[in-house]
C-alpha cells in the first residue's frame, strides 16, 4: 500500500515538473502547497504504518537496521520544519522521529550487548 502511494507520488511530482516550464507564480505556489500536503501525506501514512506495524526485532539486526531507522527520524525532523506546515502535523511529525531515533538507540544497544558477550 505505503509503495503504491509513493509511485503515485512520483507520477504526480513529474507531471507537476512538466508542467512547471509555463506556469505564473500563483501556479506554482499551489503546486508547492499541494507537494507539500503530499508530504505530510505519505508521512502520517508512514507513521500509521509504523505504529500499526512495528518492525520485529529479529537476532540478526544490525547497524544498517538502526541507521535505516536514523534516517527516517532525520526525514520526518526535516519535514516538520516546513513552513506554514500546521502545528499539530509538526509535533506529530516530530514525536515519530523521536519514536524512529529510540529505535535505531535500542538496536545498538542490543547489538553492543551482544558484542560485550562474545
Amino acid at each position: 500500500m505505503l509503495i503504491i502511494t509513493l509511485h503515485a507520488a512520483d507520477q504526480r511530482a513529474t507531471l507537476g515538473a512538466r508542467r512547471m516550464t509555463n506556469c505564473t507564480i500563483a501556479e506554482l505556489q499551489s503546486e508547492n502547497q499541494e507537494l507539500r500536503d503530499l508530504v505530510v501525506s505519505l508521512i502520517a501514512k508512514l507513521l500509521r504504518y509504523l505504529a500499526l506495524d512495528p518492525p520485529k526485532y529479529r537476532r540478526n539486526v544490525s547497524t544498517t537496521d538502526a541507521e535505516r531507522l536514523v534516517e527516517e527520524a532525520e526525514l520526518c525532523f526535516r519535514c516538520a520544519r516546513i513552513p506554514s506546515l500546521k502545528k499539530e502535523i509538526a509535533e506529530t511529525l516530530e514525536v515519530g522521529g523521536n519514536e524512529l531515533m529510540a529505535r535505531a538507540v535500542e538496536i545498538e544497544t542490543i547489538l553492543q550487548r551482544e558484542k560485550w558477550k562474545k
